[in-house]
């Protein structure tokens, strides 16, 4: 019985290591320059805790190459630091359409938190939040 409750524990300890957040998601300066730099100056201010800059930024970088899949991630944890899950739901699912395969984007706690994928055990480790 003993080592029944040892491995039980065990296993949600790993999963719990499993669960941390993620955080922003830098872009190779040679696919896009502008929009690297301006990726990179958003995650000094996410980092930071400037979220309203972050997004300003994250924006920018969009606009200057809405193909990036980790600035459309990196907005989205921006919005959900801001409060605003609905806009963090739809860039998102951008980044998860950009780059299906991106396990840094589509293995995410928030990312499947935010598009209801996450299990029930996800759900607890992560606060039980539902967006």
């Amino acid at each position: 019985m003993h080592r029944g409750i040892s491995t039980v524990v065990l296993g949600f300890l790993v999963m719990a290591g499993c669960a941390t957040p993620s955080g922003p998601l830098a872009v190779l300066p040679m696919t896009s320059p502008a929009a690297a730099q301006q990726n990179l100056e958003g995650i000094q201010q996410y980092n930071s805790g400037n979220w309203q800059e972050a997004k300003s930024l994250f924006e920018s970088a969009i606009q200057a190459d809405p193909e990036l899949p980790e600035v459309h991630f990196n907005l989205a944890l921006t919005f959900h630091k801001l409060g605003n899950h609905g806009e963090a739901r739809v860039h998102f699912q951008q980044a998860s359409e950009l780059a299906p395969t991106n396990k840094e984007i589509v293995e995410s706690p928030a990312y499947r938190n935010h598009l209801g994928l996450s299990s029930t055990l996800e759900k607890h480790l992560g606060g039980g939040y539902r967006y």
